[in-house]
């Protein structure tokens, strides 16, 4: 085999390796997950994440804040036990309310109601893929989510293979596929819906072979479906080449560029109708060439 030939298979040998390796979902018990996560798109809403100790037994502790059907504001909270080498989670949360402000507090009239589970997952330590399903008349809903804070002495990092240097603007595809698709700004330092030719979105996936990954982390065999990962408003790309973007329908987009010309990530989107079930498919893009 020519050396050209040999040098070039090693290539993409080491791609491979970084696109399955560097974006990999987070292990709740090192503690990573561990704060504040929302969807910008609806600010005023949230999640808290704690990693715990508890004599000796390790737990996530989850607490949401938004509000009910009448406008009032709600907040639920819960915690369930967690092994040594678990990605996901489902924790029971509780409404609490009945004790009055100030002086007249009194914890004899706490009432606790079971306001349904929480699921949770964290595919890199930028973003999070939530699920609550309520036990009243809410209705469920599906979160992408992206972290808002980071906590003083928890590192978390997924360290990008090289850092890029002038991302090629314009279209990006993969191969010869119109999906999935993303269009790169003029500046190269975001995604952009201004121009796009990718259906008008700065990033676009309509792709029918994913892979599911049920509510315990395991991967189920047979083709699974990303429809519509869209990323319809502008999406920075970091300074380390890194970008997400949270979608309408629950899931979300994370991508990196490893150098002007070449980008790979992961799409995510909720199995409808199967609690704590995602399908996630990864993609690999470069830039199409321009007239």
């Amino acid at each position: 085999m020519p050396w050209k030939m040999i040098f070039k298979s090693l290539a993409v040998c080491l791609t491979l390796l970084f696109s399955t390796s560097v974006l990999a979902d987070l292990i709740l018990a090192e503690g990573k997950p561990t704060g504040q996560w929302y969807n910008p798109d609806r600010d005023g809403e949230g999640f808290f994440v704690e990693i715990v100790n508890t004599g000796g037994n390790l737990q996530v502790s989850v607490a949401m804040y938004s509000y009910d059907d009448q406008g009032e504001q709600l907040w639920v909270v819960g915690n369930v036990p967690i092994d040594a080498d678990d990605t996901v989670a489902t924790v029971t949360v509780f409404q609490i309310d009945g004790p009055v402000w100030g002086s007249g507090f009194d914890p004899a009239d706490k009432n606790t109601t079971e306001f349904g589970t929480i699921t949770v997952r964290f595919p890199s330590c930028k973003t999070a893929l939530f699920q609550v399903r309520t036990n009243g008349d809410l209705e469920d809903g599906d979160y992408g989510l992206v972290r808002l804070t980071d906590i003083v002495g928890i590192e978390c990092s997924d360290a990008p293979p090289s850092t890029p240097e002038g991302v090629t603007p314009g279209e990006w595809h993969q191969g010869d596929s119109s999906s999935p698709c993303m269009w790169v700004a003029e500046d190269g330092k975001f995604l952009t819906t201004v121009g796009s030719q990718c259906a008008g979105f700065a990033f676009w996936f309509d792709n029918d072979s994913g892979t599911k990954v049920d509510s315990e982390g395991n991967v189920i065999p047979g083709a699974c479906p990303v429809f519509d990962a869209e990323c319809d408003s502008a999406v920075a790309i970091s300074a380390d080449g890194y970008f997400s973007c949270v979608t309408r329908q629950g899931g979300l987009v994370e991508g990196q560029f490893t150098s002007a010309t070449h980008a790979y990530g992961t799409a995510y989107e909720p199995v409808r109708g199967e609690d704590g079930a995602y399908c996630k498919n990864q993609w690999e893009m470069t830039p199409s060439p321009r007239d």
